[in-house]
């Protein structure tokens, strides 16, 4: 038998280009599978969480104004502090209407082998009315991004006196229709003044009497809550001509099933440290 050595030459090269080529496809397959991994977001290996721990909030229950611009003491202790970047308060009226302050910083002081100790002197003038206020206190971590890093991580209710003596508001100049139909639109207005000043005042309220002799419910869902809010905010749809002007407005509609007679209204104003002004009353027909 004879063999022809261009055949044999012929079936060696064929095999030889197989198996480069074999060795260049699993070269591509592990190259595109390190290419894979490169390609993983490093928030997916990240193993850094937020492990920190507050043990203890502190601030005064009451405050009395004895000083110019006079201060209290807040703190809040923490475990596992590597996590932690920053820790801060706030100060506001305990409604959320206003702010003393919305954001004092607390150092970080005092440590221990378990936990560490952070303080401020938060101050309180005697310009900021008496009354409930809500210290607020939050810490932010160094692990995850602005503001998914930040935590609410609790509140005290502090009772503040300014020191000052406490004036009642008044209210006075009613403007109020005496008649008015059913599916009419209608605004009235009364101006509330306070000897402590425009911010002291905390709500100004009306209640609201049927013909039949019923007070009006404004929420079924809190029936222990008979009055309406007025406001000073500008807000023409409810009102308002301009804010901070004193004079407080309500806009309202009697519907269409509305009782008709004689509905009373009974106005009054009250401050933040709880002072209470004189009442007014006047008396709307619909029909």
């Amino acid at each position: 038998m004879i063999i022809s050595f261009s055949h044999l030459k012929k079936q060696f090269c064929v095999k030889t280009k197989m198996k480069r080529r074999l060795a260049f496809l699993s070269f591509i397959s592990l190259a595109l599978a390190f290419s894979a991994c490169d390609s993983v977001p490093d928030g997916v290996v990240d193993n850094k969480f937020v492990d920190y721990k507050v043990v203890k909030l502190e601030s005064p229950s009451s405050f009395v104004y004895s000083n110019p611009d006079s201060l209290f003491t807040a703190s809040v202790t923490i475990q596992n502090v590597a996590s932690v970047a920053q820790v801060w308060l706030s100060v506001k009226f305990v409604d959320g209407t206003s702010y003393v302050t919305r954001q004092v910083f607390l150092a970080k002081g005092t440590a221990t082998q378990t936990s560490t100790i952070f303080t401020a002197k938060v101050p309180m003038s005697k310009r900021v009315s008496s009354g409930k206020y809500l210290v607020e206190f939050f810490v932010s971590d160094n692990i995850h991004v602005s503001p998914d890093n930040v935590s609410k991580v609790g509140e005290q209710v502090l009772v503040y006196d300014n020191n000052q003596t406490k004036y009642a508001p008044v209210i006075s100049n009613l403007v109020l229709v005496d008649k008015v139909t059913r599916d009419t639109p209608f605004t009235f207005t009364v101006k509330v003044d306070d000897q402590n000043g425009p911010g002291d005042i905390a709500q100004v309220t009306f209640k609201l009497t049927r013909p039949d002799g019923t007070v009006v419910i404004p929420n079924p869902n809190t029936p222990n809550i008979n009055y309406f809010l007025m406001v000073d905010n500008g807000d023409s749809v409810l009102g308002d001509a301009k804010a901070g002007d004193g004079i407080y407005s309500f806009k309202n509609t009697f519907g269409p099933t509305a009782q008709t007679g004689n509905w009373q209204f009974e106005f009054q104003a009250k401050d933040k440290s709880g002072e209470v002004s004189n009442v007014i009353k006047q008396t709307l027909g619909v029909n």
